[in-house]
């Protein structure tokens, strides 16, 4: 039962990150064609103010809940190896704790990154790590 409450966290904290990089890649960014520069910095700043408060939130909720998932979907490793599940799972790790470590930097420590200042490559990331959800099951 606590695994599949702590999947629907995990799951509910993604849908906010993902749906934040999703609102500011493909409508936010995609404004500043209709807008003036002081209304789409007005139009921006109203939204972030919102998602300040929740964003980061989700997101530390999401490393946390899927540090979790992976210590009990990992598994032993074989005498062979990692199997493909434990790679694909390992890869899918990998880009979330970078997400993660990228936005407690940014956020709570004022840290900008030094590559990728945009939303578009966590964006990426996000859509990545989505398919490698599905795929790794399958693999």
């Amino acid at each position: 039962m606590t695994y599949l409450i702590v999947h629907l966290i995990h799951i509910f904290s993604v849908f906010i990150y993902g749906g934040f990089l999703f609102t500011d890649n493909l409508f936010l960014n995609k404004m500043k064609k209709d807008l003036s520069e002081a209304e789409h910095s007005k139009v921006r700043e109203y939204f972030m103010k919102y998602v300040r408060q929740v964003v980061p939130k989700s997101l530390i909720i999401a490393v946390l809940s899927g540090i979790y998932l992976i210590s009990v979907n990992f598994g032993e490793i074989s005498e062979n190896g990692l199997s493909n599940f434990q790679i694909v799972l390992s890869i899918k790790a990998f880009l979330g704790l970078w997400l993660g470590l990228r936005g407690v930097l940014q956020v709570f420590f004022g840290i900008q990154p030094l590559v990728f200042k945009s939303h578009k490559f966590p964006f990426i990331l996000v859509v990545v790590i989505i398919f490698l959800s599905q795929l790794m099951f399958s693999v």
